[in-house]
């Protein structure tokens, strides 16, 4: 279901969203109706059932969604948290905005960061194990994501060290911030690893990297860019399918960021934030080839290509930054500025390339992965 980029002439969605957001209402005002009981209970001064509670209000709204009470600064905290699930995080989102003012109460849509002592006993509460003697030392990997080494000397098994050290990680960075930059953890021996710090200046390192990450980032939109751009081909060879999602019947193709490309191409966790550090948001548009012969779709595309590239570049609304073609369709990615003010632009020039009626434009991030905006009024949903 959509919740950013709706299409007010989808009748069915929009009433199954409308239902939603009654489950949502009814639930703030039965937490608004309960935050005493609650916050009596969470600090052990009363036997209210805060999980049979949220149970039997909150998990109406989706059964997918975390929840976790804690008390922070003489404040109240109810975080309410899609998890690892990050398509669910505009539906999270919509829940937060509608929560009501409750003095002594904070809702948060993702765990925030702790403090070392608190990840270490987020480790032993959730592995029933002390995570012992701990560094970590980190790196840049080619997806522009942060890995983290550790070395635990003191683990017993290194697959429950590793599963330690993810917790440790995601409890002093935040959930965001955890999900947006963190790659590959392993549990390695010291030798395996270089520039070791404690575990309390995980995040200091973390972000250090981050530095590094901008520094090789454009510090202007990469439509303000466009003759520094180098463009790369490269060829893929996907199986023969009867549908497909995302981006999974690619071909063959061009593009101007390397790095951004494979992460999408590959289905790895995306983040437009590691690829611009200026408010980027990397999308794709999808348009059926129709049943035609490749070249004639590559002549299609290229047309597109023009027009939606020198329509986005002179409203400085966005730009090209990658071409494909697939067995069944045909792709372009773009990098916009603003999201909103760039879906008419798009649609406009989509339509008058006259694209297939299943047209889309969709999005690269993990979090819009369930977004997208049909070109034409009857576009049916993309396939997923």
């Amino acid at each position: 279901m959509r919740w950013l980029y709706p299409d007010p002439d989808d009748h069915e969605e929009n009433a199954s969203r409308t239902a939603v957001l009654t489950r949502i209402e009814r639930w703030w005002a039965a937490f608004a109706g309960n935050a005493t009981e609650i916050h009596d209970s969470i600090n052990d001064e009363s036997e209210f059932d805060v999980s049979a509670f949220m149970r039997g209000s909150l998990e109406q709204i989706d059964q997918r969604l975390g929840w976790e009470f804690a008390e922070a600064d003489d404040v109240d905290r109810l975080v309410i948290t899609p998890e690892h699930r990050l398509q669910l995080r505009p539906l999270v989102d919509a829940i937060i905005a509608r929560a009501p003012k409750i003095q002594g109460w904070q809702f948060l849509h993702a765990r925030p960061p702790e403090h070392p002592e608190e990840a270490l006993a987020a480790v032993e509460a959730e592995t029933e194990n002390p995570l012992g003697h701990c560094e970590v030392s980190t790196a840049i990997d080619d997806m522009n994501r942060v890995t983290l080494k550790f070395y635990l000397p003191d683990a017993i098994d290194r697959e429950l060290a590793a599963v330690q050290g993810a917790i440790a990680a995601e409890a002093l960075l935040g959930e965001e911030d955890f999900a947006r930059w963190i790659g590959r953890i392993e549990v390695v021996d010291r030798e395996d690893g270089s520039n070791w710090a404690r575990l309390e200046e995980l995040r200091d390192k973390v972000f250090g990297e981050v530095t590094r990450v901008d520094a090789r980032l454009f510090d202007t939109p990469l439509l303000m860019n466009v003759d520094r751009l180098q463009w790369g081909l490269w060829r893929l060879s996907p199986p023969l399918k009867d549908e497909y999602p995302r981006q999974q019947d690619l071909i063959m193709g061009s593009s101007a960021l390397e790095s951004m490309s494979a992460c999408a191409q590959l289905g790895q966790k995306f983040d437009s934030r590691r690829y611009s550090r200026v408010g980027e948001t990397f999308c794709f548009l999808k348009f059926d080839g129709d049943g035609r012969k490749i070249a004639a779709r590559m002549e299609e595309r290229k047309q597109v290509e023009k027009a939606v590239n020198e329509a986005l570049i002179e409203a400085k609304l966005g730009v090209v930054v990658g071409t494909g073609t697939g067995k069944k369709y045909s792709y372009l990615d773009l990098a916009l500025t603003d999201v909103r003010q760039a879906m008419p632009v798009i649609i406009e020039h989509m339509r008058a390339s006259a694209v297939a009626e299943r047209s889309w434009l969709l999005f690269h991030d993990a979090h819009l992965a369930d977004e997208w905006v049909g070109i034409y009024e009857d576009t049916p949903p993309p396939p997923k």
